[in-house]
Order: C-alpha cells, then structure tokens, then sequence
C-alpha cells in the first residue's frame, strides 16, 4: 500500500477483502449486532438449564451473515465456555457425511494417539499387560501380527467401556481400540471403520448415533472441555426441494433428528445456519421435529434481518479499525472515515445493509478511490455511485446481488 494510502485515508491498507466473505481470522471480537449477541446468550442460558436438545438455527438470507456469525462470534463465545468447537461447511445432508468430516477434522494419528494416552493409567493397573509404559508409537510398532492388533483392541475396548464409559457397546468399544490400533494401517479416518460385519456394510439405521456419542464423549475426555459444539454452514440442498430425491429427503431429516437426540442426551450444541426457504421446507416436512429444534413458536430461532442504518456504520468503523493499529493512525479509531460523515443517508435500502454488500462496498470504494487518487472524506456522491454500481436501485433481488 503506498504512502497516499496510508497519509490520505489514515489506513495501512485496504481492511475489507475482495471476496466479501465478511469473516477474517482475528483475535479481536467482530462487530456483532447487540441484538444478536442478545438472542444467542439468552438461547444459551436457556438451553444449558434445560433437558431439551441444545440446538438452536440461524436463518438469513444469502450475505445476511450466517457464516460471519458462526464463525466470528459463535466459535469465540463457545470457546469461552470451554466447549470445542467444530465448524462444517455445507456438509451434505448425509449423516455419514457429517460424521466423516469431524473425524478427518481431528486427524486419525492425533485422535487414536490421544485415545490411547487416557486409556494408559487404566492399562497400567494390570501389570501383566505388555501395552504399558510405552510410547504410542512404539506401541504401534511391536503389533506385528492381526492377532497381536486384535488382541490389544480387545483389552483397550475394556477399558473404554468399563473404565472410560465412552459406551456400554461391547462392539463400539472394540471398533474404537481397533482404530486405535491400526492406525498405522489406516492413515486416515473413514465414519465405515466404525461399522459392523462386511468392510462396506453401512451403519445399521438406529446404531449410528450411538457411535457419534461414543466420539463426543472421548473427544471431552481428550481435550479436557466441558462439551462439543457444531457450528454448520446449511444443508443446502434442502432449500430446492424440488432436486431432493426421497432417499436424500430422509437423510436430511434423520441427520437432524439423530444431532438432536444426541444434544439431548450428551453436551453436545448444534448451530446450523439455513436459509428461509430451507427453515421453510424443514417445518414442512416434520413440524414436530423442527419444534424440537426451535423450541415452541420458534423461542430459539435467530433470524438475520437486514441491520439497521446505525448497526450498518458500526459494522464499517469496525472493520476500518482493522486497518489502524499503529500508533499514528490512534486518533481515526472508531470513526467511519475517509467515509463521508452523513453516509448513513445513502444506507437507506435494506438489501444493502446485509453484512457481505457492506464489506463488498468497504472493498470496492477504498479500491476505486485509491485508483483515482480522490481526497479524503470521500463525498457522499462518490459512495453511492458505487453503491449503485454494484446494487443498482432498480434490482428486485438485491439480496441476491450481494452473493454474486
């Protein structure tokens, strides 16, 4: 960024990305709308005291600010209550699917070989047991044979069962010291490791969650957190139901239900962040399931509106402070400039006020106005010629637009 950059709009560089996608990785805590924060910390208490599921969706349209959200908000605010959390874009609508993208997400080596270290100290109260002290990976080296890997998935399995309680599933527990096991074998993890009889056999229908939970609770065992949050970015499909067969409608629905019931039973918190039309199709297609997911008339449902004039301003000064962290730029915090002062008199069309128009509009007036060289503040002329650019007020689909 040259010096006319950083003299003329007191920034040392342009803060709003190109892609508009609206989330940056930062430490900091991104401008969230107070009435946002509000809802979600409410739905928290309520669901924590609860015996319910904890699960709760958030739905808005296309450039609302789903995603910003989840990931800029929600993954902090979890984090602080000492719950893991585990972000899944557009995941399908399989459970399968689900499944086998946390487990990749944890690493097969870094999962097994965490399993291995809390079952240890129980392995270690039977003095005949070869598996004790050993490294991990020396433990993995001295199976030579099937029999020898069979053998030691078989007293792990114990102590998963009995000493852990991660299941009270004899097979489950065998499957998990298995995995631990073979990890040299199978590099990678795959949700099929855990199924039953035939390698390509599929989880039987009411089984599968009870391996879920097994997961959930070892990885609260492992990381020494008080619980598992999923943070998933729609099920996309479900919003066309038009190009959903049967067979895929009845996945979506049993995925849902079978997150539920394991929030119930578990602490485990689902977020998943849909579209209208997809919240729509969901009530539709069982209402009694989406109650349990809503709570009744809806009483923990978020739904992003477009902000307001002054939450929109907010949302700009804070991603202009991004751009200010030295000493000499101090004094332009927290103010909207090199935007004009009266910008919020041109903020008046809601489709414009979805978080992703307003970094797309940040990005492209910083951009158009370094390359004309133009004196700052900008006029408010200026501004809004980009806005009608890139959102023309005769658009019926301005909510549209800001994905494109």
């Amino acid at each position: 960024m040259d010096s006319f950059f950083k003299n003329e709009y007191k920034l040392s560089r342009n803060p709003f990305p190109p892609a508009a996608s609206g989330v940056i990785d930062s430490e900091k805590e991104v401008y969230v709308p107070s009435q946002w924060k509000e809802k979600v910390e409410n739905f928290y208490t309520i669901l924590s005291k609860g015996r319910g599921p904890k699960a709760f969706p958030i739905m808005g349209e296309y450039g609302s600010g789903k995603t910003y959200l989840l990931k800029g908000y929600l993954k902090n605010l979890f984090e602080k209550k000492n719950i893991k959390t585990f972000y899944f874009e557009n995941p399908g609508v399989k459970f399968y699917d689900l499944a086998n993208t946390l487990l990749r997400t944890l690493g097969r080596y870094e999962f097994s070989k965490a399993l291995w270290e809390i079952c240890k100290e129980h392995l270690s109260e039977e003095k005949s047991l070869s598996l004790f002290p050993m490294s991990f990976a020396v433990m993995l080296s001295s199976l030579r044979t099937s029999e020898d890997r069979k053998r030691n998935a078989q007293k792990l399995a114990y102590v998963i069962r009995k000493k852990l309680e991660l299941t009270d599933d004899e097979e489950i527990a065998y499957k998990l010291g298995l995995m631990v096991v073979e990890t040299s074998f199978k590099p990678y993890f795959s949700y099929r490791d855990f199924v039953a009889g035939r390698e390509k056999a599929v989880v039987a229908e009411k089984k599968e969650s009870k391996y879920f939970k097994a997961i959930i609770k070892a990885i609260i065992d492992i990381y020494g957190v008080d619980g598992v949050v999923f943070l998933i970015d729609e099920f996309e499909e479900i919003a066309f139901p038009k190009r959903m067969t049967r067979k895929l409608t009845y996945e979506y629905l049993a995925t849902l239900r079978s997150l539920i019931d394991i929030s119930e039973e578990e602490n485990l918190w689902i977020v998943i962040a849909m579209t209208p039309e997809a919240a729509d199709e969901t009530k539709k297609m069982n209402p009694a399931l989406w109650e349990r997911f809503t709570g009744k008339q809806e009483k923990t449902a978020l739904r992003l509106n477009p902000l307001s004039i002054k939450e929109a301003q907010d949302l700009l000064k804070w991603w202009l402070n991004n751009a200010r962290d030295e000493n000499n730029l101090a004094d332009y915090q927290n103010t909207i400039f090199p935007f004009p002062d009266n910008i919020g008199d041109i903020l008046n069309r809601p489709g414009i006020r979805l978080p992703r128009a307003l970094v797309r509009i940040g990005f492209f007036v910083l951009a158009r106005a370094e390359a004309q060289k133009l004196r700052a503040p900008f006029s408010l002329e200026f501004v809004e010629s980009i806005i009608n650019e890139l959102y023309p007020p005769e658009s019926d689909n301005e909510e549209e637009n800001v994905c494109e």
